[in-house]
């Protein structure tokens, strides 16, 4: 009695296999159209009201570092989050975002509580795609021309102007040099290069002109989103991972050693769960100590929340365990 039923299965079978196909090309056309759709909106450069609220952060998730102040950050402008790269410039704060803006605004308590906010006047592919204008990293060009931002998505710098009114030139390191969405993430400028580390944290490249060559990283254990010099010479990194509990954050010193390069004298951040640090930037104090400024990237949705610290560095050789 189901000899007919036996004889109809192959079909059933393929029909249910074609049928799987079909959805899943019509799938991927969707998510490819998505994805091939404008996602980024080009505003004209203006001047908001920011504000800047204080936020309770227990001093000893920061030790040996010094909490001098911690604050959330809001502006009545879409553009306002994901800052992703930070500076410090003109006796303010220098910031850029994953989505290709670029704002300026005084220390909290400093100055006018406003915002500039002006997008990026050029850059990688089209400026109707986020993922293209992925702005990730910031330094200033050591020959006075203006600002280096690093594009991790593309896997490009760009030299900007000191306005950030037009693009000076580019390097490129090609798509596949990292995978996707893991590329540039942070910089520095020096007198005769450019040092940069992917998000994978597994090697350092230096820039120089046409010419690149690579050192390895180990040991580090995590991402790094940022990096920055102090005035002694010491180079630290801002280390985040994401976890189950939140994400895991901190400080550290990069190394060199005849291996390569490594992360250490670790400082843990128990600054919050959702609190996603990707820029750092260091001023130097009177008493030969560091400031160090730190913002977080709420990648525009809550309960992320773009965020400002102040955390003093004591003079001296960075301290922190290995």
């Amino acid at each position: 009695m189901n000899e007919a039923e036996r004889r109809l299965q192959p079909r059933f079978s393929l029909a249910g296999l074609v049928g799987g196909l079909l959805v899943a090309a019509i799938v991927l056309a969707v998510a490819w159209r998505w994805d091939e759709g404008p996602d980024r909106y080009a505003m004209p450069r203006r001047s908001v009201a920011l504000t800047a609220v204080p936020i309770a952060i227990d001093p000893a998730s920061v030790v040996p570092l010094r909490l001098v102040g911690a604050w959330r950050l809001t502006a009545p402008d879409p553009r306002f989050g994901g800052l992703s790269a930070l500076a410090i410039d003109r006796g303010g704060l220098l910031a850029v975002s994953d989505n290709g803006v670029v704002f300026r605004f005084p220390r909290p308590g400093d100055g006018p509580p406003t915002v500039e906010i002006a997008d990026l006047p050029d850059g990688p592919g089209s400026p109707a795609s986020k993922t293209d204008r992925d702005s990730e990293s910031l330094a200033r060009d050591t020959r006075g021309r203006g600002w280096w931002i690093g594009f991790e998505t593309s896997n490009q710098l760009w030299l900007y102007d000191r306005d950030f009114t037009h693009a000076l030139g580019s390097l490129r390191f090609g798509r596949k040099r990292w995978p996707f969405n893991r590329g540039i993430e942070a910089m520095l400028a020096e007198p005769d290069r450019l040092e940069v580390v992917p998000e994978l944290a597994h090697e350092v490249v230096f820039e120089a002109g046409s010419k690149a060559a690579s050192e390895p990283l180990g040991g580090v254990g995590s991402d790094i989103s940022d990096m920055v010099r102090l005035a002694n010479g010491e180079t630290i990194v801002l280390m985040r991972n994401l976890e189950v509990t939140g994400f895991r954050l901190g400080l550290g010193a990069l190394v060199r050693t005849t291996a390569g390069w490594r992360v250490e004298r670790r400082v843990p951040l128990d600054v919050g769960m959702f609190m996603n640090l990707e820029g750092i930037a260091a001023e130097p104090r009177a008493d030969g100590g560091t400031r160090l400024w730190l913002v977080t990237d709420d990648n525009f949705q809550r309960p992320m929340t773009t965020a400002l610290f102040a955390l003093d560095v004591p003079p001296g050789r960075w301290r922190g365990r290995d």
